[in-house]
């Protein structure tokens, strides 16, 4: 629904008629929308369309005057691909590895309450999701007794918990059972926060599950998590942590946990990502006056706010001839007017 009728409010400020292919991962929320949208706005305005990935290959191949994609980076370069048959300018809003950083002597309560609800708003299925924490190696035991605790006070229970959203399909459930378990014969720690101790696998629901010493090969440690899986990361120094986020492919969103204003100048100076948040988790993407997108693997163009009425905008510079121009004196052949002026604008 938000990534949804974002693009759609913009580019319909913007004076566009709107097609929007809706995930096959929904067919529920995808059919209310066809209906509502048919009876509130007419397939001439607005159209939600839905199907398979066969659908969504013919949708990218259409000559649209603008496409929008959300999804991951591997679809979003064949979306690109795609789209450059036809010249089409795109906007890209994919996602990555986003990182929050905890620096010495960030209020740790704070900082954790703030992870724990950004890594758990639809179970980590979203894609300014914190993927990884990095914490000073000091504070990492004290973070983590941290995190455990505001996962519990905030779902107490999980299997039966309104609050608390499944996995979407069997298929993503596995591959997080998959990397999961990838890790664990790689040596990493695992850590399973399920205060009420249930059997959760009839429910598709999964516990915040908190890695530690996870080798880098592991596809936790490469891919995109998109669950409620948390890798944690110990640093020594600061310098270590910038290092290790400029290394990897620039993320979608990056979150500093920081007192210090001096060193959260120089993290936003130093780091490159789509955007920052400080001292919280997700909240930068519903402020109405920032724009939000991605930066290279992690999406490109922006929407949301003023930025989202221009992406969807082609501007037509317009000039419009007085009679009294001097035009004239810019056209050939070139005589003694022209010479008098070329010899007075060169005169110092």
């Amino acid at each position: 629904m938000f990534l949804s009728f974002g693009p759609i409010v913009a580019a319909l400020a913007a004076g566009n008629r709107v097609m929007v292919k809706m995930s096959e991962y929904t067919p529920a929320t995808g059919a209310l929308l066809e209906r509502l949208t048919r009876q509130y706005f007419g397939h001439d305005v607005l159209a939600i369309v839905n199907g398979g990935p066969e659908l969504g290959q013919a949708f990218t191949r259409l000559p649209f005057d603008h496409l929008l994609f959300t999804g991951s980076t591997a679809v979003g370069r064949h979306v690109m691909r795609a789209a450059a048959e036809n010249l089409m300018p795109v906007t890209l809003e994919l996602g990555g590895k986003s990182p929050a950083l905890v620096a010495r002597g960030a209020d740790l309560r704070r900082s954790a309450e703030a992870i724990v609800a950004g890594k758990l708003m639809n179970a980590g299925q979203t894609c300014v999701a914190p993927d990884y924490v990095l914490v000073n190696e000091k504070d990492c035991g004290l973070l983590l007794d941290e995190i455990r605790a505001a996962a519990a006070r905030a779902y107490p229970t999980l299997a039966n918990n309104p609050d608390y959203s499944a996995i979407i399909n069997d298929r993503h459930y596995q591959r997080l059972q998959d990397w999961l378990e990838a890790a664990r014969q790689a040596g990493a720690r695992i850590d399973a926060i399920n205060p009420a101790n249930e059997d959760l696998a009839a429910s598709r629901k999964f516990p915040l599950t908190l890695v530690q010493r996870c080798p880098e090969g592991c596809a936790l440690m490469q891919e995109e998590i998109f669950g409620p899986i948390l890798p944690v990361v110990a640093y020594d120094k600061f310098d270590e942590a910038l290092a290790y986020i400029n290394a990897r492919p620039r993320p979608l969103a990056l979150y500093l946990f920081d007192n210090d204003a001096l060193r959260v100048e120089r993290v936003l100076k130093e780091t490159v990502s789509g955007g920052v948040c400080v001292n919280d988790t997700l909240l930068h993407v519903v402020q109405d006056d920032l724009p939000f997108g991605g930066v290279g693997p992690s999406g490109m163009g922006h929407y949301h706010a003023k930025e989202g009425f221009l992406t969807f905008s082609k501007l037509k510079p317009v000039l419009r001839q007085s009679r009294l121009s001097g035009s004239w004196l810019t056209r050939p052949p070139y005589g003694r007017a022209v010479e008098f002026l070329l010899k007075l604008m060169l005169r110092r």
